[in-house]
Parts: structure tokens; sequence; C-alpha cells
């Protein structure tokens, strides 16, 4: 288990020595964090701090110290290369940030940050405003600041080739980066997004930590976050057994006009944003050492004009398949890969090279359909057995769905009692919603930053709310999204001649 071993700061008062822990990076050793006064050495336990951290139960604050001329630098990356329907991966550099969990401070020093999102990006600071739009960030906690090529003469020159390791090597509450979203979906109650992923945990599939924090970036507020632990090779090692480490992960998404079905016109391979070379399956494991042989085998075997049960079965975990369609259906997804083709990540076990589903940005929930809503009601009003696809309104082209839930399929009996399962569990009981909800709105609830901040907010003023309606920018309340679901389920499970179209 990972240390972070620090001191408290010399000549602080008594209640800065209770709650402050100040992590530097410039005194490193092995994986853990030291700084210079030792009469006052603290000890954090990483996997203490990532457990309070991701309690829903936490108060977290995140204040991101930035310089103007570095948030400038994150504008003008997005600005070039934005013209060449590129990404900038350019981290540029926080001189701290600051976490405060549960009223103590922990304090990391020069942290790189930059713009995230695919959609969401746009313009967001200029000299006289200052920042005026709400963007997406990723933060890492382990960027060295050193290539030429991307800082020139800004380019962090180490004093040893061993403190460049060290910083390369560190981590904050275990994780080596996080993801930063704000409430871009006007969701009133902000918590949807986190329930779902606990139902997806609570059954067993893996899937990201969250909770939200306030955030500020160069002294502004900018009101109430969501933080995301990263997909990668840590959470690999964090939720599967070791049996199954190792093997390739991959990000799906749509590119252009070419969305992630699953069909052979797909894509794979490492995504080099810098250059606008995009894949519908980009690679974030074993780059160095893949051929992607698992995941051409599996867009092989699943598009096979007569595939067999044990062909699909011997390239994919489909009960697993069968769990997370119907946990996607039951909470209203729409934007995953069955109704967006977008929003999830395939990982290929090490043990047997099955693939496996994990749930990604689920946002678009529960009747939150503010933003997103092509097939009306939040698909309450659509069958678990629809056979085509909700935003482009055509025949269902993903053949993983078409196996797994259209009338017919090898896996519609297992998915049909997982819908049921699901349906009637704790999870859709608006009482569960509601106990979930509270502690967090107790917390958050008088932190909201009004939509005349910022551009981008053009929505209503969205204040903590269990409520629906007009009022909420048309978002169902999370009890009648839940009434209406179950109501579909019940109708088109029950039995087949009474399902609707």
């Amino acid at each position: 288990m990972k240390k972070i071993i620090a001191s408290l700061l010399a000549g602080a008062v008594l209640l800065a020595l209770l709650n402050l822990v100040q992590i530097s990076p410039a005194h490193l050793q092995g994986d853990s964090l030291f700084v210079d006064d030792s009469e006052n050495a603290g000890v954090v336990d990483e996997e203490a701090l990532y457990r309070e951290l991701f309690d829903p139960n936490s108060e977290v604050d995140i204040s991101i110290d930035i310089s103007k001329e570095q948030i400038a630098n994150i504008q003008k990356d997005y600005e070039y290369y934005s013209q060449m329907g590129a990404k900038s991966t350019t981290y540029r550099m926080a001189d701290s940030v600051t976490f405060t969990v549960n009223g103590k401070k922990y304090v990391i020093e020069e942290v790189g940050i930059r713009m995230k999102g695919s959609t969401s990006r746009c313009n967001f600071f200029n000299d006289f405003f200052g920042i005026y739009n709400l963007i997406n960030f990723r933060i890492s906690f382990n960027r060295t600041f050193d290539d030429v090529s991307e800082y020139e003469m800004d380019a962090k020159v180490w004093d040893s080739e061993e403190e460049r390791e060290q910083r390369q090597k560190r981590t904050f509450a275990t994780l080596k980066t996080m993801e930063l979203k704000w409430n871009i979906n006007a969701d009133n109650t902000y918590v949807r997004n986190g329930y779902v992923n606990e139902v997806f945990r609570d059954y067993g599939i893996p899937v990201q930590q969250s909770h939200l924090s306030t955030l500020a970036l160069g002294g502004s507020r900018l009101g109430i976050y969501r933080f995301f632990e990263p997909i990668d090779e840590k959470f690999i090692h964090r939720y599967f057994p070791q049996e199954d480490w190792g093997g390739d992960l991959y990000k799906v998404r749509g590119i252009d006009a070419t969305p992630a079905t699953f069909l052979p016109i797909t894509t794979y391979g490492i995504n080099h944003k810098n250059k606008a070379e995009y894949y519908n399956y980009d690679l974030k494991t074993n780059q160095t050492t893949s051929q992607h042989e698992s995941m051409r085998r599996l867009l092989e075997v699943i598009n096979r004009p007569h595939v067999t049960r044990e062909e699909l079965d011997s390239v994919a975990d489909t009960d697993e398949l069968a769990l997370f369609s119907a946990i996607n259906f039951a909470m209203g997804n729409q934007d995953d890969m069955r109704c967006n083709y977008n929003n999830l990540y395939v990982y290929f076990r090490q043990s047997d090279g099955k693939a496996v589903f994990i749930p990604y940005d689920c946002e678009v929930v529960m009747g939150a359909t503010y933003v997103w809503n092509p097939p009306g009601n939040g698909l309450t009003e659509i069958s678990p057995y629809y056979d085509y696809n909700v935003r482009y309104d055509n025949p269902q082209e993903n053949p993983l769905v078409r196996q797994a839930v259209i009338e017919g399929g090898y896996y519609t009996d297992q998915y049909t009692a997982y819908l049921r399962d699901v349906a009637g569990s704790k999870w859709m009981n608006p009482q569960t919603f509601e106990a979930y909800y509270k502690p967090i709105a107790a917390h958050y609830s008088d932190k909201v930053i009004s939509r005349y901040n910022f551009m981008s907010t053009i929505h209503k003023n969205i204040a903590f709310s269990l409520e629906g309606g007009e009022d909420y920018n048309g978002n169902m309340s999370v009890a009648e999204f839940m009434e209406k679901m179950k109501d579909n389920i019940a109708k088109n499970t029950n039995d087949t001649e009474e399902r609707t179209d």
C-alpha cells in the first residue's frame, strides 16, 4: 500500500498543524513524498485517502492555483488545435492544487491541467473577461513539463534524473490523473451520474468512482464539478483479479460520420489528438506492444453472417454484456453503446481474452433529458427490445446489441431476467435515491453558481432539487422516471405478446 509521508508547515498555527498536509515534489523518494518539517511529520495512507475522497458523505473542495498566463495558454491550445480538427494534449502547469477533504488540506505542487472533452470543448477565457465559460478539465499529478517540443523555453530543467523519474511515479490518493466535469446536462439533482455508477458497482460491473466538489481555478470560483478516477491500468488493477491484468483496454467513441457500431468499418488504434488521428476504439494500455489481436478477433467473430452462440461466448463475457445492457436501459441511459454508439470502454481480460464492457460518462440518465432526449421521455416509452437506434432512427447496427437485446437473440432471456431484477431492486426506489442525494445536497446545495456567471450555463439557474418539470429544464424527477420505467419494463417483460414496438 502506497504511503505519502508528509509534515505540516513550520510556523503554522495549531489549526493548520492539524489540518494541512503539504505534498511537495521537491523531496521525493520511492513512491512517497516528503517535506522538511520532520517534527510534525504525518503519514497519509493513499488508499484510505482514495476511499475518503470518493465517499458520498465527504465534503471536498478543489482549488487550482494557476497563473493567468497558464490559463491563457490552455485557451491558445484550444484555438490552435481546433482549427485543425484536433485536440491539444499539452498539460499546462498549475503552481499547486489544494484538495480540502472534510476539512483537511492536501497541497500538491506543479500539477498539469488541460481541457478535456469532445463536444464540450469551447472558448472559455480572454484577457478582458477572464474565465467566461465552463469547460471540463483533466489534471495530472505526474507531469514532468520538460518536453522542449511542447514547452519550448519554458521547459522544466530537472536537477537530476532521479527526481524526474520520481515525479513520473507521483500519485495523489493512488491516482495519476483526475477528470473534472461541470454540470453540462443541467441535472438538478447533480448526482444521477454518481447514482447510476453505484448501480453498476452493486451488480459487480467495474465502474469509475466519482464525487462532487466545489472548484476554483486561478481565483475564480467555478461552482460545483464532478471529479472522476481515470479508467487506466490502475483502474484495471483495482477492479480486476490479478490473473486478468495486462489485457488491452480501449475507449469507445464515435468518430465524425463513423459511430462506434462494432461493425467491420469501425477503426481501432492509438489516438494522436494533436494530429487529429482518431479511432473508434482508442487503445489505452499496451501501446508499445499490442497488435490489436483481441479487438480484431472480436470484430471478426461478432460480424460473421451466421455466428453461433459458442463463437460469441469465446470472445466476450456475454453474461456481463446482458447485465450491462439491462442496467443501461433500466437507468434510461440514452448515450451508450445501444442508443448513441458511445461512452464505454472495452477491456480484454488477460486470463481468457474475453471482452468485458465498462460504463463511462453516464450523464444522460434517469430522466435527465435537457440536453439529449432523441426518443422522448428518457426511454420510458421505448421497448427494452426495440430493434432501432434511437438517435439515428434506423435499424440497430451494433451486433453485440442485436445478440444481447433484440427479441430472439442468444442472450435475450438473460437480458430479460436482469431487467426484471434491476426494476425490482432497491435502486429503483425513490427513497434509495433520496438517501443518496441528501447528504451530498447538504454539503453543496448552497454553492451552486448562477447561470449568469458563465456564458455556457445557458440553462436556467439550477439549484439542488428532486423536483422535475419545466422549472428544471424539462428534466423528469427521478421518482417519475422510476415509476414510468418500472411500468415500461413490467409491460414488456411479462408477456411477449403485449410488448410495444
